[in-house]
């Protein structure tokens, strides 16, 4: 039996619909999994957060705000967030919050988490279709709960949502159908199988790193790589500048640039042994990212 962490505060108009929702998801699932902390109905803190993270097993399900980089317990903390990320490594990560797929799911998944569904835009939502929304924002964690995949959550949660929007349409409740197909369509789940798009990074240098290496790589290799990557190409073209100069040399000394030289020994040494033995650890270092 899956074991969870259940963490749904209260600290304005919103989180208590948020907390609503979880009391919903909660009279489903407790039966279903072993719920080994329900922290609720109060702002809660970073502190107790990832203490129950910390423990073997322990999965988390969060239904409250989200930024691009968080999720937060109260006004002024945020309970995840990018530099203690790496606490989900292993687990799974249910967020019914905004945005939290844009960098912080990203960096989640980064970190190894197991699965992480959330949305990687704003969450919007009506009062006048409070019902639809509930059973739309908690239907992921209820079919987890059924035992199906994490990725057949997504899918049955998609089309659940895609019912409920022609219900909302034919009840004349447009607007909310109009929020309802905004959430629907910044649903995301990154898993093993499925990892972030390219189109949730605004860097550069990551989506050529994506486009060219693919996504399991491009999403997890460092910055750090990119600069060994500039500084070896750089000593590269000094070497070439230094073989240059070498072979101005020689033909200034014997009137032609070619000559049995040490010099030419060791300029060929370097170009044949410094790319190698830098293709060698960047190609064991690849496949040890897409074997992660």
């Amino acid at each position: 039996m899956l074991k969870w962490l259940i963490v749904s505060p209260i600290f304005d108009d919103v989180t208590q619909d948020c907390h609503e929702e979880s009391r919903e998801a909660l009279a489903y699932i407790a039966d279903k999994f072993e719920i080994v902390e329900d922290l609720h109905g109060r702002s809660v803190t970073r502190k107790e957060v990832e203490a129950v993270l910390l423990r073997e097993g322990v999965n988390l399900a969060f239904w409250d705000h989200g930024s691009e980089d968080g999720l937060w317990g109260t006004p002024d903390e945020k309970i995840i967030d990018l530099q203690n990320c790496s606490i989900l490594k292993g687990k799974e990560v249910f967020a019914s919050a905004c945005s939290f797929g844009k960098k912080g799911g990203v960096e989640a998944w980064k970190e190894g988490a197991k699965a992480v569904l959330c949305y990687k835009e704003v969450v919007v939502y009506t009062t006048d279709a409070k019902e639809e929304f509930c059973e739309a924002f908690n239907y992921p964690i209820c079919r987890r709960a059924d035992g199906f995949s994490w990725l057949d959550c997504l899918n049955k949660t998609k089309q659940k949502m895609t019912e409920l929007i022609d219900k909302l349409v034919a009840a004349g409740k447009s607007m909310a159908a109009g929020a309802l197909l905004w959430d629907r369509d910044n649903l995301v789940c990154y898993t093993p199988d499925n990892p972030p798009e390219e189109d949730v990074t605004d860097c550069p240098f990551r989506k050529l790193a994506i486009k060219t290496l693919g996504s399991q790589i491009g999403w997890r290799i460092p910055r750090s790589a990119g600069i060994s990557l500039f500084l070896f190409m750089f000593g590269m073209f000094m070497l070439g500048v230094l073989g240059h100069d070498f072979i101005h040399q020689v033909w200034e000394l014997k009137g032609t640039w070619w000559s049995i030289e040490g010099g030419y020994i060791g300029l060929i040494g370097c170009l044949l042994a410094l790319p190698a033995s830098y293709l060698l650890v960047i190609w064991r270092y690849m496949k040890k990212l897409k074997d992660k």
